[in-house]
């Protein structure tokens, strides 16, 4: 799957800031936050990387007092830093309230600027992959009704080479649950999803990707060391196996059943017949609930 040749370092460094507001013995709450905040700044002036700034910033940023703080050095790094990098950032600043970024971003993302194999550090030659991915999760979240026809428009192509029907399906799936991906900000109520796109993508019956099964034993994943845009790593099986692939439909009907806590029948490991069957359901309650909704609002 495409995700395998890509790095998304904010959550592998987000343990490390996470968890450190717990007032000590003696102190108040307040006290210790601030304490605990004036830490992670001195931190991020000697962070070593791109990614471990933003990890600090995104815990950063979970204090309220350290919010426009947190926005100001959030503006200069849009400046400073490669416009590779500025999805990332603009994501962030979504989530703070700030969508000042998603215009440019959109832009440079339909424009194809971010479809590149320039290399930067840490991330190597997959640096471009993960500017697409972070832009995909702020149009998906905090785009305008005109950008998330930009991304429903994608499966409209009559030729796809870069597989960007694929990468709306996946990102989805990755926003729905953090078993998936990093899964929806903390604070995004899932009622906002706009699961319009994620409906699109149920037409979308192409392979994406296989999934691996072991329901008699255990599946472990390792990640190895990167050369450039390559990911080393290794997945160690043990007992009864299951080799199940996937589908875009397939994994918009997850994504589906994560955002709305509805039960449709669809599992991954289902026989083709049966996911379909499940994807019919979620269609007829689609289509359903808003014709239900349409006849609900009083006409003018």
């Amino acid at each position: 799957m495409p995700n395998l040749t890509r790095i998304v370092l904010l959550s592998l460094f987000a343990a490390s800031v996470v968890g450190r507001l717990s007032a000590a013995p003696g102190t108040t709450r307040e006290g210790a936050q601030n304490s605990a905040s004036a830490q992670q700044w001195r931190e991020l002036a000697e962070a070593p990387d791109f990614f471990h700034k933003m990890a600090l910033l995104q815990s950063l940023g979970q204090d309220s007092q350290e919010q426009a703080a947190v926005l100001a050095r959030l503006h200069k790094m849009w400046a400073a830093e490669d416009v590779l990098r500025r999805p990332a950032i603009a994501y962030l600043m979504c989530q703070l309230g700030d969508r000042s970024g998603v215009e440019p971003v959109a832009r440079a993302l339909f424009a194809g600027e971010y479809d590149t194999g320039r290399e930067l550090e840490p991330d190597g030659g997959a640096a471009g992959a993960n500017a697409t991915d972070a832009a995909f999760r702020m149009l998906i979240l905090y785009g305008t009704p005109r950008h998330r026809q930009r991304l429903i428009a994608f499966f409209k192509l009559s030729n796809d080479p870069l597989r960007k029907r694929e990468e709306v399906c996946e990102t989805i799936l990755g926003l729905s649950s953090t078993k998936n991906g990093p899964g929806l900000p903390l604070g995004y109520p899932k009622e906002q999803f706009p699961l319009e796109l994620a409906i699109t993508c149920l037409n979308y019956t192409e392979e994406v990707g296989t999934i691996v099964d072991a329901p008699g034993g255990t599946v472990q994943s390792q990640v190895g060391r990167r050369e450039g845009s390559i990911q080393e790593g290794s997945i160690t099986v043990t007992g009864t196996v299951g080799v199940y692939e996937q589908r875009g439909c397939d994994e918009a009907a997850q994504a589906i059943q994560n955002l709305t806590s509805r039960d449709f029948g669809h599992r991954v490991s289902g026989p083709v017949t049966e996911r379909d069957k499940a994807i019919d359901a979620i269609r007829k309650w689609w289509i359903e609930s808003h014709t239900a909704t349409q006849r609900a609002v009083p006409k003018s």
